[in-house]
């Protein structure tokens, strides 16, 4: 099936921005495309990638025997240091085959390509069986998909009783700011349709079934990330004009956009606009 005029721009987002986060994001090592985690324990940059992956262990109380499903797995970093950390099984999924090809390669370079399988699949309709999973986990992914009530729907299907959401990602703080110019911009920069609110999203789960529902605001331990962006947003000008003059290959309009959204999510959080949440439910 041919993915959708959306799901195409957002594989086509990660395809044209990839030489960008392997240089501001450090891509390559980190094998993340998500805002660092900054608290007492962190001293660098690298150590807050994998100290947001703690954190959402932590919060979903992650086990060894459990099976995690990694919606909208990225490159499968969050995937592979899963099944390093804890040695559990963990599927994960993408719209983006290239993606999917160099989570497999990544997760068998790292030695734990018996724990992780990759396959290209929307994660608000997957093909997995009812109750597949004890843990459906959504790093800085389920801002894309078409309908964040259907892919809430879909978790509850696939988790098994006493199973775990967990979620960290972009909240706006009231719905209607999804029209707001500074968030409009940033979002059509990175090829996001829309930012649920806590409060909507919250209101899905218990809809769907899901009990025990928390939600935490960790904008302050994400604010660190967020400014890195901001920098690295004038730095990236200077490049691109660097290229224009010297006549090098110019960027593509979704490329600087992308580099343009770096700004605008800064100023968006900075306004109170939005701001960076961790929300966990379960299935009784």
């Amino acid at each position: 099936m041919q993915p959708s005029k959306y799901h195409q721009n957002i594989i086509d987002y990660y395809h044209s921005t990839e030489n960008a986060y392997k240089d501001s994001w450090d891509l390559n090592n980190s094998l993340a495309i998500h805002y660092g985690y900054w608290d007492e324990q962190v001293k660098n940059f690298p150590q807050s990638l994998l100290r947001m992956n703690e954190v959402m262990m932590d919060a979903a109380q992650i086990k060894s025997t459990d099976h995690i499903l990694d919606a909208g797995c990225g490159i499968g970093g969050s995937s592979i240091f899963l099944a390093e950390r804890l040695g559990c099984r963990v599927t994960g999924i993408s719209l983006s085959e290239k993606q999917i090809l160099k989570a497999g390669e990544l997760a068998k370079q790292k030695g734990v390509g018996d724990k992780t399988n990759f396959e290209i699949m929307n994660y608000s309709a997957t093909s997995f069986p009812d109750k597949s999973f004890d843990v459906v986990w959504g790093c800085e992914s389920i801002c894309y998909a078409d309908s964040k009530e259907l892919f809430i729907k879909e978790a509850y299907r696939l988790l098994k009783p006493g199973g775990r959401l967990v979620i960290a990602d972009g909240f706006v703080t009231d719905f209607k700011n999804n029209d707001e110019p500074v968030i409009r911009q940033w979002l059509d920069g990175w090829q996001v349709n829309y930012l649920e609110s806590p409060e909507r999203l919250q209101q899905f789960m218990s809809t769907a079934g899901f009990e025990n529902i928390s939600y935490r605001d960790i904008s302050k331990f994400t604010a660190h990330s967020s400014r890195r962006l901001y920098k690295f947003y004038f730095l990236a000008n200077m490049y691109l004009f660097w290229k224009t003059i010297s006549f090098s290959n110019r960027a593509t309009e979704m490329q600087k956009k992308n580099i343009a959204a770096c700004k605008f999510q800064y100023h968006g959080m900075k306004k109170g606009l939005w701001q960076y949440g961790l929300m966990v439910c379960r299935k009784v």
